[in-house]
């Protein structure tokens, strides 16, 4: 299985993303035990934020371990289902490797003209009108996309946004190593039925994206991009 297919759907189980060893290698404690702990201080009548405080607090779990162990503590006491949010919402984030290079990746995500060649013919067909707008940027690292009131998925007087992150792996000084990861991050989704056809639709987009990004990462020898 590629990392693009396990990348695929809602966001998977927690103890499905993380391996118990690493959980017990990390915090002294596999999931199971963790989870009998939690049982004992009747904690799923507790907040997300509640428990990961009593994990950190009370045992000196890490915060990024609380929150692990928290999601699935919650996921498998039905607490939270899969891609839902300590909120109640929901979110998916599908991903896509590029073969081009990060600053042409970026180009294509946050300048208008590349954005028409893989996004913008799209948007009409969620609601999401004929353009996209970028509603801020971090120089090959993130684009943050609006996400209009009224398109499929957002309220409608109450515009969202979606974050396309871009990262590529370096080598100790700094040079690139490996090919450059874009993820799409959508959130704030109602259902869980939002969410799938927002990640079908997200999912096609990268698709048409990594096309592109091919074409561009050919020419780029000669234009020195």
């Amino acid at each position: 299985m590629t990392e693009d297919q396990r990348s695929e759907g809602l966001a998977r189980r927690s103890v499905e993303a993380v391996g118990d060893d690493r959980v017990e290698t990390a915090t002294g404690r596999g999931r199971d035990a963790w989870f009998g702990l939690l049982d004992e201080a009747s904690a799923t009548h507790w907040s997300h934020k509640d428990i990961a405080a009593w994990l950190t607090g009370e045992h000196g779990v890490d915060g990024w371990w609380a929150q692990s162990i928290t999601v699935a503590y919650e996921q498998e006491r039905g607490m939270r289902q899969p891609g839902q949010r300590s909120d109640g919402s929901f979110e998916v984030s599908p991903s896509k490797t590029l073969a081009c290079s990060l600053e042409t990746a970026f180009a294509l995500v946050s300048e208008a003209d590349c954005r028409d060649r893989w996004l913008d013919g799209a948007l009409r067909t969620v609601g999401a009108g004929d353009s996209s707008e970028v509603l801020g940027a971090t120089p090959t690292s993130s684009v943050r996309l609006a996400w209009p009131a009224g398109a499929l998925g957002a309220p409608e007087d109450k515009p969202g946004r979606v974050v396309v992150g871009l990262y590529q792996p370096t080598d100790v000084v700094g040079n690139p190593r490996g090919k450059v990861r874009v993820a799409v991050q959508h959130g704030g989704l109602a259902t869980p039925e939002l969410a799938e056809k927002l990640k079908t639709f997200w999912k096609a987009r990268l698709d048409d994206l990594a096309r592109l990004a091919d074409e561009e990462a050919a020419e780029e020898p000669a234009s020195g991009r």
